[in-house]
């Protein structure tokens, strides 16, 4: 039994010692609206919840920025084309924060879709 707490021990502070991944200074996530609405992108960042945020009704054409906020490990964007309710109508995930994203909203309002274009 006392090996194996000491085992598992080991292998916690092991896991503890890690090196957390983490944004990398001045990494963003860069949005064009290409697509027929006014857009609305929500960003729910994983490892810095309190930092969660929105931009509403971007105008057709418009280019905006959203950078990774310190100890973010990760985000989820929600698209949504409706000023009224915000129902989200398209996701993306973006797990490498040690980088810029680039993303494109096209399509129309029935369909608008969010798609990673490369920076």
């Amino acid at each position: 039994m006392y090996g194996l707490l000491a085992a598992g021990a080991a292998t916690f502070s092991t896991v503890l010692s890690a090196p957390a991944a983490h944004a990398g200074t001045g990494n963003y996530l860069q949005i064009t609206n290409n697509a027929g609405i006014l857009a609305n992108t929500c960003y729910k960042w994983r490892d810095a919840e309190d930092k969660n945020y929105c931009h509403n009704v971007r105008p057709v054409g418009t280019t905006w920025k959203a950078y990774f906020p310190a100890g973010a490990t990760g985000a989820k964007i929600d698209l949504s084309a409706s000023v009224v309710t915000y129902a989200t109508v398209d996701t993306a995930v973006v797990t490498d924060t040690n980088r810029n994203h680039c993303f494109e909203v096209t399509g129309l309002v029935d369909r608008p879709k969010l798609q990673e274009t490369g920076c």
